[in-house]
């Protein structure tokens, strides 16, 4: 099968716009099989109710968009997006083929003062075996692996809109090649960590003014994992493509978390920064979506 990750420029604004843009990058894919867009790819990455306004109507605008890619280009595409439902709205990403929707997964640990947050589901069955899929900061998390450890897969999706330093890149790139090879060797299988590049827009909260203040923005850094996964040039800067035989596998290896990260981390910062700012977080959002 022959893979595709595209890392989009997440200043490009405007659903319209952006879904002409990434169309125009998957024109000019050779042969792709499937396509794979980052986290939010069709709004842009947004960590501030401001997105509220790109909000989708339970996915159906999204899919829509995605199915008839898919029929044009023979391709499956999976792509990130806001979706508001029943009055909450979600960070959410599907996989689609040209028969219809393969299925949908939503982050569970979304920023918490813009997605209702939960424990959801992150596996997506498709013609080509079960996909797990985890956006973004849920790769990083237990209960990801809690979600697929016994289940045979044939894919693992990191999709992201993660900021890092990019006066820092060794820190970024060890953090990344760190979890994602734990992810390819205990599966082994593929598993495809898709970001983008871009300034990073106003984020709420302590941990916000800290990244605004360090300067941090997204710096791409998209990469896919597996030995037996060969290199696919893809013609443009922004295409990532492997060919790779899938099949649905069983876990190989144990993976170790520190408590409910695969990251060691900052012990400080994740209790007096990220708790703090995920409380409140969900407060912020109750009183905003009951506006």
């Amino acid at each position: 099968m022959r893979i595709f990750a595209l890392q989009l420029n997440n200043d490009i604004k405007g659903i319209e716009a952006r879904k002409e843009y990434i169309e125009s990058l998957i024109a000019s894919l050779p042969s792709p099989d499937l396509v794979v867009l980052p986290e939010l790819a069709i709004c842009s990455y947004m960590a501030s109710q401001k997105i509220w306004k790109y909000a989708d109507d339970c996915g159906r605008g999204t899919s829509a968009w995605a199915i008839q890619i898919a029929k044009k280009y023979n391709t499956y595409v999976g792509v990130g997006y806001l979706d508001k439902e029943k009055g909450d709205y979600f960070n959410r990403y599907m996989i689609v083929g040209t028969d219809g929707v393969c299925g949908t997964i939503t982050k569970s640990e979304g920023e918490s003062a813009v997605f209702k947050r939960g424990s959801f589901g992150s596996l997506i069955e498709t013609p080509f075996g079960k996909v797990a899929v985890a956006i973004c900061y849920d790769s990083r998390r237990k209960h990801f692996y809690e979600n697929i450890k016994e289940k045979q897969i044939s894919l693992i999706l990191f999709p992201h809109g993660a900021p890092a330093d990019p006066a820092k890149p060794d820190e970024e790139i060890k953090t990344n090649d760190y979890f994602c090879g734990c992810y390819a060797e205990a599966s082994g299988v593929p598993v495809v960590y898709v970001n983008r590049v871009g300034a990073l827009e106003y984020m709420p909260g302590k941990m916000g003014k800290m990244m605004e203040k360090a300067g941090f923005r997204m710096n791409g850094r998209t990469k896919i994992y597996g030995t037996d996964c060969a290199s696919v040039d893809g013609g443009i800067a922004e295409a990532f493509g492997v060919e790779a035989e899938l099949a649905n596998k069983c876990r190989q290896l144990d993976i170790r978390f520190y408590g409910q990260d695969i990251n060691k981390g900052n012990c400080f910062f994740r209790k007096f920064i990220l708790e703090s700012d995920t409380k409140n977080g969900i407060e912020r959002y109750e009183k905003s979506r009951n506006r």
